[in-house]
């Protein structure tokens, strides 16, 4: 919903919107709407550093949200290839 370029959405689906936007208000704190974004430059500057291990790129995110981090760790799962191959027989 939020990228379809869609200029005129129904008066119910800005309702659903607003509902779930103040529900997540409520869940994780009005406060941090108000953080300053982090760009996609900077996230992934953080992931391709060689300097940065896991732990540190959560720790930072975690100052950023000013959320306690000491419970999260990180586990990489990496996908498997799709099988392209057509299968037929």
């Amino acid at each position: 919903m939020f990228f379809a370029a869609k200029p005129n959405v129904t008066v119910g689906e800005k309702s659903r919107i607003e509902f779930y936007l103040q529900q997540l208000a409520e869940t994780i704190g009005f406060e941090r709407f108000r953080l300053p974004v982090l760009s996609r430059e900077t996230l992934l500057g953080l992931v391709q550093s060689e300097q940065q291990n896991n732990e540190q790129i959560v720790a930072f995110l975690g100052e950023h949200l000013s959320h306690d981090v000491d419970g999260i760790r990180v586990q990489l799962d990496p996908q498997q290839a799709a099988n392209c191959s057509s299968g037929g027989g």
